[in-house]
């Protein structure tokens, strides 16, 4: 394995970092919108009570991934590899999201970072449930028998 091999694998892992760092704010911004939601509203009842921290935690993991998405776009295309940007970054985002379009791909040594890019975005899939599931299971937890949630 040559120098330039081990730089992109400790600039890979770096990238990883900052993404887990950057979701980590964004989950912890989830939890908190909950405790805020519930503090702020607590007498909506039915389906009102559930779509509010739904609907914001969805929208704060979508945020969260597009920026990891963006991220890594900038770093293949900072390689020069893609003609420009929008190739770069539908290439991050069918990775990230483990689809592979296949269209493009990196040349050695930045071929490295497409397992990468797949394996946060893996991981991120799953902390993502967990935090779904966390808030499905508060809001089940403060409305137990679920009356009045389809009126």
């Amino acid at each position: 394995m040559s120098f330039t091999y081990i730089s992109v694998l400790l600039i890979g892992f770096g990238f990883i970092a900052i993404n887990l760092v950057i979701h980590s704010f964004f989950m912890f911004l989830i939890l908190k919108s909950q405790s805020y939601y519930r503090r702020n509203y607590p007498h909506l009842k039915g389906m009102a009570s559930i779509m509010g921290p739904i609907l914001a935690s969805t929208f704060l993991i979508i945020i969260s991934c597009f920026i990891q998405v963006a991220l890594w776009s900038l770093l293949v295309f900072d390689f020069g590899k893609f003609d420009n940007f929008n190739e770069a970054l539908y290439f991050s985002g069918t990775t990230y999201t483990t689809i592979g379009a296949g269209k493009q791909y990196l040349v050695p040594p930045y071929r490295a970072l497409e397992p990468m890019i797949a394996c946060t975005g893996m991981l991120v899939t799953g902390l993502n449930t967990a935090i779904l599931f966390a808030v499905i299971s508060n809001i089940a937890r403060k409305n137990r028998d679920f009356k009045g949630f389809f009126d």
